[in-house]
């Protein structure tokens, strides 16, 4: 049993499986909403909101490299955290993309839709 199983999953919904994840980014839409669900390093789950905040474009359809997900429009790389990491590797924490609680529960990923603040 995950760890997170232990504890209350009341207003958590379930989003996919793990594996769907553990593939690449993973689009999901819960209430309207479109979610993409990734693995960052460690094999740590995340979920953003599917729009990148330069172009709009879904983060969904980007990869992800060293612990970043890449938008595909303009390569822009978010931290786990969401915030924009630019070409020197330095975080810029007044860009960021909307992140989401996240748990892993029984093989499953499930999101809380109140969404997290970026941390530093």
């Amino acid at each position: 049993m995950d760890e997170d199983c232990g504890r209350s999953m009341e207003n958590w919904v379930r989003l996919c499986a793990t594996e769907a994840a553990r593939a690449g980014p993973h689009r999901v839409v819960v209430d309207g909403t479109g979610l993409v669900v990734w693995l960052a390093a460690g094999g740590r789950p995340r979920v953003f909101a599917d729009r990148c905040p330069h172009r709009d474009a879904r983060l969904s359809a980007g990869y992800v490299e060293a612990g970043h997900l890449v938008c595909p429009f303009h390569l822009w790389a978010f931290d786990e955290s969401g915030h924009y990491v630019g070409p020197d590797g330095v975080a810029v924490p007044e860009c960021a993309v909307a992140r989401f609680p996240v748990r892993e529960c029984d093989g499953a990923l499930w999101v809380r839709l109140a969404p997290a603040p970026a941390m530093s």
